[in-house]
């Protein structure tokens, strides 16, 4: 069993590591969008912002808001699953696009204690959320983390066939495997983007669609929100996957709920921009 611990580690560094090596930005270039779906004349304009946009756009999605996220893991040796426990800066303050800069994953696995004993705490990088309204509460104590608050907003639960799925027991060189492979989080989750909004997803070869809802530069420096439609020309897409931009026809909500098992699929891409699944 022991043989099995260290190659289950390195997924949860799913959210914090760059699988990515850095590119240039291509020009955007306009893409069809799906059925049903109105395509972006311009994929570099926005669409006009609705009311709630608007109010939103004051709150916690304005473009210099910054979440930042640490990953503790622990094994459940009674049911033979890695536990990754989310923790993030999420409602609690902007820590900025360098926020991570002054933490160590010594310190905070030191300041930690408090919450659980965790076997390892790998540092995220931080995002930008893009919904139109996120409405997901904070329903946990927050710790200090250096000087950033964390709070605890999800745990995903790996079984070791996962494990060796994702992996495939070859350590850190096929760690790019666990891209556009989905984990279920567990935690609060509450997500509206409105009719008319710009939206970026990837489809699954299965049909499931996943919409983006968070972004980040740690990988990729040039990314902005104006030129994300465009990265699918630097994404290492699989095989029968595609990626699409278009503006909504209606609104979509995506929350955790007792129809979910209190839970939302995720998965992230090459440049470990966060996408979610949606109906």
């Amino acid at each position: 069993m022991k043989s099995l611990l260290a190659p289950a580690l390195l997924i949860s560094l799913m959210c914090s590591q760059a699988f990515a090596q850095p590119a240039t930005m291509p020009a955007p270039a306009s893409q069809q969008g799906p059925q049903g779906a109105q395509a972006p004349q311009n994929t570099n304009s926005p669409a006009p912002p609705t009311t709630s946009q608007a109010s939103n756009t004051a709150a916690e999605n304005q473009l210099d808001y910054w979440q930042c996220s640490l990953f503790a893991t622990r094994y459940d040796w009674w049911t033979l699953e890695l536990v990754v426990t989310t923790l993030s800066t999420y409602r609690l303050q902007n820590c900025g696009p360098n926020g991570m800069d002054k933490i160590t994953t010594a310190s905070a696995a030191a300041q930690l204690k408090p919450v659980a004993t965790f076997s390892s705490v790998l540092k995220g990088v931080p995002h930008q959320t893009l919904m139109s309204i996120n409405l997901t509460p904070v329903v946990n104590e927050y710790y200090w983390v250096s000087n950033l608050k964390f709070a605890v907003v999800g745990e995903t639960r790996l079984s070791l066939i996962q494990l060796f799925k994702t992996t495939k027991l070859q350590g850190s060189k096929n760690l790019a495997g666990s891209n556009y492979v989905p984990f279920v989080i567990r935690g609060e989750a509450h997500y509206i983007w409105n009719a008319g909004t710009l939206v970026h997803r990837l489809v699954a070869p299965n049909g499931d669609a996943y919409i983006m809802y968070a972004y980040t530069r740690g990988v990729q420096a040039s990314l902005t929100r104006e030129n994300l439609s465009s990265i699918n020309q630097l994404l290492r897409l699989p095989t029968g996957w595609t990626f699409e931009n278009y503006f909504l026809d209606t609104t979509v909500v995506v929350r955790a709920g007792i129809e979910s098992n209190n839970s939302v699929t995720v998965i992230f891409d090459d440049l470990t921009n966060f996408y979610v699944l949606y109906k």
